[in-house]
């Protein structure tokens, strides 16, 4: 069995059956009627009123006045996890201040009192249940008079299902031409990027992913949102907690043996690890612990095909901590420490019983 060289950190060695991984380091708008609509009390927030309808609910929380400040712009990445204050801060910040819209598959109010508390005048919660939504006159005015809007965790699969190719996802590019942040967490952050993993057959790990890069289960899709300095790139979140680096390798791998694009980004954020990008491409890394991953492949890799393991031998990380900055127009600009990895493959000797 090879000795295997590992990075300082963590991406070390991966099994799965008879392969091991290396990675080493070398240097129209239409309306919708509602059937029924009702107002109650919050269960989640007494903050929060909560307005249902027959294609998605509301709540919302603030003063309840339209206001009408005018945004900076940018782009919130956010890895998950259930902190980094600072990046909403900023989020909220280049919101002005004023009306955001936190879009969701599933869940309730959980980040209105937190972003309310930053200063936001009102943040409205709108979670959608049905591709109708994507079509409803009030929630396309909702998203058209946002200074920010925010999408969160939990299942992209949804997003894409609701949002792909309706008003909906045409309003939000409206709202970035504009310069209003837009941004994401977990699930919500899978969908930005120019390219992006829909989980249409469930997850996949970094294992599955290297061991076959045309799994059933990994599937990419392009353009679900067009949004300023994402272009060319993929984003993964969970990173290290999930141990995604080899999955998104292939994620990247992939886009470049199906011809997608001559060079691909990726973007991969620890949990409660946060990227803030201003409207003039500068990023800025927030951090309560952990590192955001910045991916670029400019070749393809050496194998990339169906039922064989990857190997791939050109990609550039940059491993960045919190109060980083980093300028998404010119990364090759950008001074910082980068280390290339390899991934390879090294078959393990089968163990037998002795026989008796």
């Amino acid at each position: 069995m090879s000795m295997l060289r590992k990075e300082s950190d963590q991406y070390s060695q991966n099994s799965f059956g008879l392969w091991r991984v290396t990675l080493a380091i070398l240097t129209t708008l239409t309306t919708s009627t509602c059937v029924t609509t009702s107002e109650i009390s919050s269960e989640n927030s007494r903050k929060s009123a909560f307005t249902q309808h027959s294609h998605y609910d509301i709540y919302l929380s603030g003063s309840g006045i339209d206001t009408t400040p005018s945004p900076k712009g940018g782009i919130i990445l956010v890895g998950g996890g259930s902190g980094c204050d600072d990046a909403f801060v900023w989020f909220t910040r280049q919101a002005a201040y004023g009306d955001i819209v936190v879009i969701r598959a599933s869940g309730a109010d959980g980040y209105n009192e937190p972003l309310i508390r930053m200063g936001a005048k009102n943040v409205s919660s709108i979670v959608i249940k049905s591709r109708e939504a994507s079509q409803d006159l009030k929630l396309l005015t909702m998203v058209k008079n946002a200074e920010g809007i925010f999408f969160a965790g939990g299942d992209q699969s949804k997003y894409t299902k609701f949002l792909a190719e309706t008003p909906l996802a045409s309003e939000i590019n409206k709202a970035a031409e504009r310069g209003v942040p837009i941004g994401g967490s977990s699930a919500g952050l899978a969908i930005l990027g120019e390219f992006y993993f829909p989980a249409h057959k469930d997850t996949i790990t970094s294992d599955q992913t290297l061991a076959d890069p045309y799994d059933h289960r990994l599937i990419l899709e392009k353009r679900l949102l067009r949004l300023p300095h994402l272009n060319n790139l993929i984003t993964d979140s969970h990173f290290r907690n999930r141990d995604r680096m080899g999955r998104l390798i292939t994620f990247m791998a992939r886009l470049l043996t199906d011809k997608w694009s001559r060079q691909v980004r990726g973007v991969g954020l620890d949990e409660n690890v946060a990227i803030g990008i201003d409207a003039n491409g500068i990023g800025e890394v927030f951090a309560d612990s952990g590192h955001a991953y910045l991916l670029e492949a400019k070749s393809r890799p050496n194998s990339c095909s169906k039922s064989t393991p990857l190997t791939f031998d050109s990609v550039t990380v940059r491993k960045l901590p919190g109060d980083t900055k980093f300028d998404f127009k010119n990364w090759d600009d950008t001074k910082t420490r980068s280390y290339t990895l390899r991934v390879e493959y090294h078959r393990l000797p089968i163990e037998r019983k002795a026989e008796a």
